[in-house]
């Protein structure tokens, strides 16, 4: 259905929706507990998922990996991997990090809407794919 309105809105003269420039599916931005700049790693026109996470946090590493197999597909949706590091670091003091795993999820205007922590982080791809879809 969404595609045949897009093709009578393209035959009608309306120009499609402008893509945004392709951006890597996931990336990790920082070494482990180093501060970030975060609006500098939030891609323009994609919901994005941020993955604070440890080496040492073997929940992380298997929701994490979750996280990746559900959105694999969903190219509006990308994750941006953010290393807290073990203990009180720079960027888990930034983020008001506290318990991992921890994932805060933005919308396409880079706008918070999302904060979830341990089981919520579950809820992830569903809530991304919900955005990507508004």
């Amino acid at each position: 259905m969404r595609r045949l309105a897009l093709v009578v809105l393209v035959a009608c003269g309306h120009p499609a929706a402008p893509r945004p420039p392709p951006a890597e599916k996931s990336v990790q931005v920082n070494q482990p507990g180093e501060a970030i700049e975060l609006a500098a790693v939030l891609p323009d026109g994609y919901v994005t998922v941020v993955d604070f996470w440890s080496e040492s946090c073997g929940a992380c590493v298997i929701v994490g990996g979750m996280l990746a197999v559900q959105t694999a597909k969903d190219t509006g949706v990308v994750i941006r991997k953010v290393d807290v590091g073990d203990g009180d670091t720079p960027v888990a003091k930034q983020f008001d990090v506290g318990t991992l795993p921890h994932y805060n999820v933005y919308d396409r205007h880079k706008k918070l809407r999302y904060r979830l922590v341990g089981n919520e982080c579950l809820k992830a791809p569903e809530l991304a794919k919900q955005l990507a879809a508004e």
